[in-house]
Formats: C-alpha cells, sequence, structure tokens
C-alpha cells in the first residue's frame, strides 16, 4: 500500500519538481544577469572616475610643459620671481606630494615637498638618472606626458611610513627659444582615489590590478600596493582561481559562484576626446594598462538569491502536502477496483495459460518441420553433389582400367598408370571435400580457406576423361596473371568449378576444337573469375529468367537433372559472392565469378 502510494505521488511530484526547477533556475539566471548587469555599471562609474583622474594628472602636468622657461632657468637663484606665482600653485594643488625641475642630465634643479596640507618646502636636491621614470621623461618629445606605475614613495631607497601610493607623471619642458632643458616630475598622491575605489554599496570586492595581475588596492585590503611589502596573497591568482589566465577585453562572467566584472583602464582611449591647454592633442606614455576588477561573493550571491530559494521550498512543501494527499485517494480507489477484478483475473490466468501451452507446443512442432526441411534439402543437396562429382571420375578411372586391360603393349600400360594414379588422387581429395561438407551440415558453418585457383583447376581437370586423357578436342586454358589465390570454401568452389567444367563438356559443339577459358581480373577493387567456352550456348531471351532454377533444363536431346546450375548460383550466395552468365547460341558462354 506505502509503496504504491509513493510511486503514484513520485509519477505526479516529479513533473512538478521539474517546473519549480526550470523556474527556479531561470529566476536563478535573471537575477544573477541583475546582478552582473549592476556590477557591470557600478566598475564603469570607477572606471570613468579613474579615467578622469588620470586625465586631471596629464592635463595638469602638461601644464608645466607649456610654459615659456627662461634661457638657463634656475628656480632657486636668478629665477626666484619667475617661480614664486607658480609656487602658490603647488601649494594650493594638494594632490601634489613632490615637484622637482630636473635638467638632461638626471639632476634635480628645483624640489618641493608637501609636509602638510596647505604647507611645501624646499628639499635638498638628488640626481634621479637611474630611475626608470627619469629615463622614459627624458625620451619624451613636445606634447607627450609619461604615467609611471602606482608605488609606494621610497626614500633612500627604503618605503616611507606611513605608506604613500604616488603615481609619477612627467613632461619635458623648454625655454624660451623652445630649446628642450628637462623635464617635470610630479608625484601625485593616489591615497583619495584609491580610497574612493574601494568604497562599495553592497558586498562586492573592489580590486585594481596592474600587468601581471597584482593587487594595487583593494576593498579586502586596508593597505595599498601589498605586493610591495607582503610575501603572499598580493596578485588576484593567489586569492582566486576562476580568474582567466589573460584579459584582453572587458568582460562580465560567472564562475564557481562568483560574479566577476573585469575592465581595461584605457588612457589612451580616453586621450582622444581632449586637449592639452596648449589645444594639442593629449599623448600618453605609460609602461602599464590598469584593470578594474569588481567580485560579487558567493555568500552575496546566497544573500541575493535567499527569496528564491525560499520560494523553491515553500511551493515544494505545500505541493508535496497535495499530492501526497491525492496519491492515497487514488491508490484507496485503484485497491477496491483491484478486489473486484481479482477473481476474473484468475479465471484469466488459468485460460492463459493453458493457451501458452498450446501456442508452445504448436512453435515446438513448426520449429521441428522447419529443420526437417532444412535437413531434407541439405541431403538431396547432398546426394546430387556426391552421385555428381563422383561420377566423372569414377568414369574415368573405369575408361583408364578398361584401356589397362585392352592395352597389349606394356610401355602404352606403363603411360596410362600415372593417370589412373592421378584419377585415384582426385577421388581421395573429393573425399575429404566431402567429409568436409559432412561436418558443415553438422556444424552449420562453411570452413573458409585461401584457395589456389590454378592448383584448383588442375585438380578438377582429372575427374574427367577428356582433360584427364589430354583429348586433343578438349582443352582447359588457365589465364591468371591478376590474381591465383581467393578466400573462398575449398570444397564449394570446387563444385562450382566441376560443375561449369561438367558443363563445358557435355554441351560442346561436334566436330570443332572445344576449350574452357578460366581467367582472373579485379574490377572495381573485386576479384573476378571469368569462365568462357565455345559450346552450344543457350538462348538467353528464352530461358534467361528459369537459368539458375532448380529442375530446369534447356536441351532436351542431352541428360540432366537440372540442378547444376542452381547448386552453383546457391553455393556461391551463401558465400555473399555473384554469378553472371553471357551467352550466345552456337557461340559459347561465359560465366563472371565476382567475389
Amino acid at each position: 500500500m506505502r509503496k504504491r502510494v509513493f510511486k503514484i505521488f513520485a509519477y505526479l511530484y516529479i513533473p512538478v519538481l521539474i517546473l519549480s526547477l526550470y523556474l527556479f533556475l531561470s529566476q536563478k539566471k535573471e537575477k544573477i544577469e541583475l546582478l552582473s548587469d549592476y556590477q557591470r555599471k557600478d566598475t564603469s562609474i570607477k572606471k570613468k572616475y579613474l579615467e578622469d583622474q588620470f586625465y586631471s594628472f596629464v592635463n595638469n602636468t602638461q601644464y608645466w610643459s607649456t610654459l615659456k622657461y627662461p634661457i638657463n632657468f634656475d628656480p632657486l637663484k636668478e629665477h626666484v620671481s619667475f617661480m614664486s606665482p607658480y609656487l602658490e600653485i603647488i601649494r594650493g594643488i594638494t594632490d601634489y606630494d613632490q615637484f622637482r625641475f630636473l635638467d638632461l642630465e638626471g639632476n634635480e634643479f628645483f624640489r618641493a615637498e608637501r609636509t602638510k596640507v596647505n604647507s611645501v618646502k624646499l628639499r635638498p636636491l638628488q640626481n634621479k638618472i637611474e630611475r626608470e621614470y627619469v629615463k622614459n621623461g627624458l625620451a619624451l618629445e613636445h606634447g607627450q606626458t609619461y604615467l609611471s606605475q602606482i608605488s609606494l614613495n621610497r626614500e633612500n631607497g627604503e618605503i616611507e611610513k606611513p605608506h604613500k601610493p604616488v603615481i609619477r607623471a612627467v613632461s619635458p619642458i623648454y625655454d624660451k627659444t623652445g630649446k628642450k632643458m628637462g623635464i617635470v616630475v610630479i608625484n601625485f598622491k593616489m591615497k583619495r582615489i584609491l580610497d574612493y575605489l574601494k568604497l562599495r554599496a553592497s558586498d562586492n570586492n573592489i580590486f585594481l590590478l596592474d600587468n601581471n595581475k597584482r593587487i594595487i588596492t583593494s576593498s579586502k585590503y586596508q593597505e595599498d600596493l601589498p605586493y610591495e611589502f607582503l610575501e603572499r596573497n598580493t596578485s588576484l591568482e593567489d586569492l582566486y582561481t576562476s580568474v582567466p589566465d589573460a584579459i584582453k577585453h572587458d568582460t562580465t562572467y560567472f564562475k564557481n559562484n562568483h560574479i566577476w566584472t573585469i575592465q581595461q583602464v584605457n588612457l589612451h582611449k580616453i586621450d582622444s576626446g581632449y586637449n592639452t591647454l596648449s589645444g594639442a592633442p593629449l599623448k600618453v606614455v605609460s609602461p602599464t594598462n590598469w584593470k578594474l576588477a569588481q567580485e560579487a561573493s558567493p555568500s552575496m550571491i546566497k544573500a541575493s538569491l535567499l527569496p528564491i530559494y525560499e520560494g523553491l521550498g515553500l511551493f515544494n512543501f505545500f505541493a508535496i502536502i497535495l499530492l501526497a494527499s491525492l496519491s492515497y485517494m487514488l491508490q484507496k480507489n485503484r485497491v477496491q477496483k483491484e478486489l473486484f477484478y481479482k477473481e476474473l483475473e484468475e479465471k484469466n490466468e488459468l485460460l492463459t495459460k493453458n493457451r501458452d501451452k498450446l501456442l508452445k507446443n504448436n512453435q515446438f512442432i513448426t520449429d521441428m518441420n522447419h529443420r526437417l526441411e532444412i535437413r531434407n534439402e541439405q541431403l538431396s543437396e547432398f546426394n546430387y553433389l556426391v552421385s555428381h562429382n563422383l561420377r566423372a571420375p569414377v568414369t574415368s578411372m573405369a575408361t583408364v582400367m578398361d584401356m589397362i586391360n585392352n592395352e597389349k603393349e606394356p610401355q602404352n600400360v606403363t603411360m596410362l598408370l600415372p593417370k589412373l594414379g592421378q584419377v585415384t588422387k582426385s577421388i581421395i581429395n573429393l573425399t575429404e571435400d566431402i567429409s568436409d561438407y559432412v561436418t558443415i551440415l553438422d556444424n552449420r558453418e562453411i570452413k573458409i580457406d585461401d584457395v589456389n585457383i590454378i592448383d584448383l583447376i588442375e585438380e578438377v581437370k582429372k575427374d574427367f576423361t577428356e582433360t584427364l586423357l589430354d583429348n586433343d578436342s578438349f582443352e582447359v586454358i588457365i589465364k591468371s596473371d591478376a590474381w591465383q589465390q581467393v578466400d573462398f570454401s575449398k570444397f564449394y568452389l570446387r563444385s562450382v568449378i566441376h560443375n561449369l567444367m561438367s558443363n563445358a563438356i557435355k554441351y560442346r559443339r561436334e566436330n570443332i576444337y572445344s576449350y574452357i577459358l578460366f581467367e582472373t581480373r579485379y574490377e572495381n577493387k573485386n576479384k573476378v573469375l571469368s569462365v568462357s567456352d565455345n559450346g552450344i550456348g543457350i538462348d538467353l531471351e528464352k530461358h534467361g529468367d528459369n537459368l539458375f532454377k532448380l529442375y530446369k533444363r534447356f536441351h532436351r536431346n542431352i541428360s540432366g537433372k537440372g540442378m547444376g546450375l542452381f547448386l552453383v548460383k546457391s553455393q556461391l550466395e551463401a558465400l555473399d559472392a555473384k554469378i553472371t552468365i553471357k551467352s550466345k547460341e552456337n557461340v559459347g558462354t561465359t560465366f563472371e565469378i565476382t567475389f
């Protein structure tokens, strides 16, 4: 009772479960797409903010490149008055952390550092020719600005504490005559910008990455540029396995219960819409391209999907209660019907058993009759083959024996004795083949051998007096240049050749040189055996439809049973070979056997 109720419940509930899962997956997919779209937009806003900030740095640095400086410009001695108003600008732009002028040899000739929010002091000059940003800056052309990687500020090779993330912007400077006199280097503080990137409205994690996917800043770290002072977990690949190896374009995807949005910060793209203060297009040179990545964690996704999970659970809870009650009612009605029909089924079972027993007996008798018919056909075929194939060598043996008995010259008897041996060997071989055929009848399996067609024809020649005694009136010709070996039943192929040679001898024309020609060739990659004679032929228009049928004879004046060609076709087709015929009366007949 319980098992049947559960079975009915399963039939009813499985479609409901599939439907609910389909709806759940659809809603889940829609929710993931909604979260992905929100994350994509938020990342785009932060990316735009970052690009605008970088543009501001580039444009600000370009400003110092547009000034016309005095010849032999020395802001600390001769040209202090020239620099005075610009010092107020340097002091007022709070993003400036350091401001420096360097000559073409990398020597600083002006260095100002911010000590407080509104305080800038001049510092001792240094040589920076070995720094990468100085080398790249000195190679700049007019209108170009170099942006370095974001790094922690170092003094005398040591990371400054507290940690201070900066980015260096470099532009060339020129005197009044247009001669390049050096470069301006501005260290921009990145703390404010990086802190803004870390701001998040949800549990999303935000990452700013460099070319090597190292973390410049992240909402997961309090400090910026952790790879400069930490040994572990400073790359995005250290934290996650769901990030692709190569990130070449903006993408948003869902993998391992994470939603990832990765967008390129492309300075060259934003430059196309802006100009320098001089009106020339901005040209930015930078050793890196930054990437902004945002990740929705599995916990956040799970929290967003929680209402969907709850809806799925509630729906299935009520569905289980309703379908369980319905299943119980259906099973109860079914039990009542089973009791009503039980007595009738018992009677039907008795009738069915009697009927099955009768059908089984009938089938047994039918199968036995069929096997007897097949066995009778095989015995009839066997009887014909034995009588037909033995008749010729026995006749040949009798002929040779008569010739030996009647021969009075000893030398002629000596010549006939080898012929008698050949006939005897032919009868022995035929007896062995008949033994193999009996085995075929018992095992119902046809033995396949690698048969040499020349040897087999030569063996069959010994069955007939006309070919055994080298009678000049009939010749066996063999042309086997194409092939000599074929995989076939030796017994069947011997019987086929015997029948065709017997017919060629029996139906030869009188008073002419008669022959049978065996010729091998290839046709469409198949082996073909052509058997031709120049006998009396057959009228194919008259007898073509009955040619290979049982007990059909076409020459009433010549004795025969009408089984030869029927057996030839049957034996060939039993092993998937085919036979065709071309014949013309008083010209000859050609059989083509395709293996």
